[in-house]
């Protein structure tokens, strides 16, 4: 009996913890195409407070054509890894431009709101 109630709960917490994996995926799916359709809104809809009032949809929107000047312009991406740092789950995008590649960084909170957003080398 313990082994199956033992059985049940791991079995149990990796559903949860693929869900909110899955949902991250999903979330960073939504944000990559918003950037390739130009929709800002979409993309700050999914931050925390702080991300919104740091990075609100017109500030966003400048830095992206900052980025496709300086990289050119935007091709497709084609993947999207993830990671674990500290207490946050990070997703990298990987973002193909006609100059050069950069990963999409996105940070979620616990509550999967992105808590941070970065393009690195």
């Amino acid at each position: 009996m313990k082994k199956v109630l033992l059985s049940f709960v791991f079995g149990l917490l990796s559903l949860m913890l693929f869900s909110q994996q899955n949902q991250n995926l999903e979330t960073s799916t939504l944000i990559i195409k918003s950037f390739e359709t130009n929709q800002f809104d979409k993309i700050v809809a999914t931050f925390d407070q702080t991300m919104k009032t740091a990075l609100p949809s017109e500030k966003l929107q400048f830095i992206w054509k900052d980025i496709l000047q300086i990289s050119g312009n935007y091709l497709k991406y084609s993947e999207i890894t993830e990671d674990k740092i500290q207490q946050y789950d990070v997703n990298y995008v990987l973002c193909h431009f006609e100059n050069l590649n950069l990963k999409l960084k996105l940070v979620y909170n616990k509550e999967h709101q992105v808590a941070g957003l970065f393009f690195v080398p």
